[in-house]
């Protein structure tokens, strides 16, 4: 599925899209709160300023996805793969992020309070 076929279906009210694949999209600075993302391929996408919050991205793969300035507060990111994700200045406070795969993510000025991190993997993430 591409970024516009995505975007057509969103703003038509869906809101579940588990296991789709949105590799490389281009969804900066949009809105989609609470969205079921689980299981979703989405890696190289970029996700930059878009408001994730609530949503589901549990067991995703956002390998090397842009999360800079993005809105993940209290979103379900348990068993996500962000390794080598872009999450300067992200907003993760509240967030689910068990057994996440962080590795070599760039976490500067990440906000984190609140966040369950039990077994992340935070192997050579840059904070």
């Amino acid at each position: 599925m591409d970024a516009k076929e995505f975007l057509q279906l969103y703003r038509a009210g869906r809101k579940v899209f588990s296991n789709v694949d949105l590799v490389g999209a281009d969804l900066k600075a949009i809105d989609l709160h609470k969205i079921d993302f689980s299981h979703a391929s989405m890696s190289k996408s970029n996700f930059a300023n878009a408001k994730l919050c609530r949503a589901n991205l549990s067991g995703a793969d956002l390998s090397y996805a842009n999360l800079n300035s993005a809105d993940l507060h209290r979103a379900n990111l348990r068993h996500a793969n962000l390794k080598g994700a872009d999450l300067r200045k992200a907003d993760l406070r509240g967030a689910d992020l068990r057994g996440a795969n962080l590795s070599w993510a760039n976490l500067q000025e990440t906000l984190f309070e609140g966040a369950q991190m039990t077994n992340a993997n935070l192997y050579n993430a840059k904070n």
